[in-house]
């Protein structure tokens, strides 16, 4: 054979094999995409839960303490007053109370209290009798109310507070006075005792300071539910003729707003001061 011959020879199976990888070559660039979509990323997905939670809003932040007043709607309402009787209990800075009490012959008398420090309540009365139905309405003198809490309490000790009302019950026209004479210049202590959310509340008065005579008084609160509470007490205690049983109820209707319903002299007649009343309380703070 000849050196030609066999140089081709010898050189054919060389160029099948470069033939062969390009072909292999070319056939690779064309699978690869196809490749590339079958085969996994290397980033693993998130599974199918943690997709559904990176989908799912932001929680919601939590909810003020604000708003668990509505669900215990007598949280925010302080009781400065039982039925008559006052208590240790005094509003906040900053905070006003309004009540209107509607009494015998379409009387009304309605009050202002303010909280203008952090320890002293001041407030206003207005009297008018015979503002519901037919007689002829007319003003009683307006009266003053001042409230001092000289002492928050302990576990042991009740709170105390001093204070000054001279806002009486049932204005006789023809004596130009109170029925019932006004608490005048008193001392209260308030604590809770024996179960949750039972008050006992007592103190004494001088309505008069020609002659001196103390008075006392005492009465429970009894919140029953955080939206009801039952009210008694026991008032001008001194003469047995003039003693007094009062009776009712409060019902809040709102954390701000509250209803009285109470009967007054129980076990006495109109002319010694049985009545029945209902009063309406609304507790809010200023703008500022």
């Amino acid at each position: 054979m000849k050196i030609g011959d066999q140089q081709a020879a010898s050189s054919k199976p060389w160029t099948l094999k470069i033939f062969g990888a390009i072909l292999l070559a070319a056939g690779c660039s064309l699978l690869a995409p196809s490749w590339a979509a079958e085969q996994p990323s290397a980033t693993p997905e998130p599974p199918a839960q943690a997709q559904a939670q990176a989908q799912s809003p932001a929680p919601a932040p939590p909810r003020k303490t604000t708003i668990k007043a509505d669900a215990d709607p007598g949280a925010e309402s302080p009781q400065i007053e039982a039925v008559d009787i006052p208590t240790a209990d005094i509003l906040d800075p900053y905070t006003y109370a309004v009540n209107f009490r509607f009494y015998n012959q379409g009387g009304i008398a309605s009050r202002l209290v303010i909280g203008p420090l952090k320890r002293v309540n001041l407030g206003v009365t207005f009297d008018g009798q015979g503002i519901i139905g037919g007689q002829d309405p007319h003003m009683v003198r307006p009266s003053i109310y001042f409230k001092l809490r000289a002492f928050d309490g302990t576990d042991a000790l009740p709170a105390l507070a001093l204070g000054y009302d001279n806002q009486g019950y049932l204005y006789q026209n023809s004596t130009r006075d109170f029925l019932e004479k006004e608490k005048g210049l008193y001392v209260v202590g308030s604590h809770e005792i024996f179960i949750p959310d039972f008050d006992l509340h007592a103190g004494a008065n001088i309505n008069e300071f020609d002659n001196t005579k103390v008075y006392g008084f005492f009465g429970a609160i009894y919140k029953v539910v955080p939206s009801f509470a039952l009210l008694a007490e026991y008032d001008n205690i001194r003469n047995g003729v003039n003693n007094r049983v009062n009776l009712g109820g409060r019902y809040w209707i709102t954390s701000y707003f509250n209803v009285d319903v109470a009967a007054r002299n129980v076990g006495r007649g109109e002319s010694r001061g049985g009545e029945r009343i209902v009063r309406l309380n609304y507790t809010g703070h200023f703008p500022f």
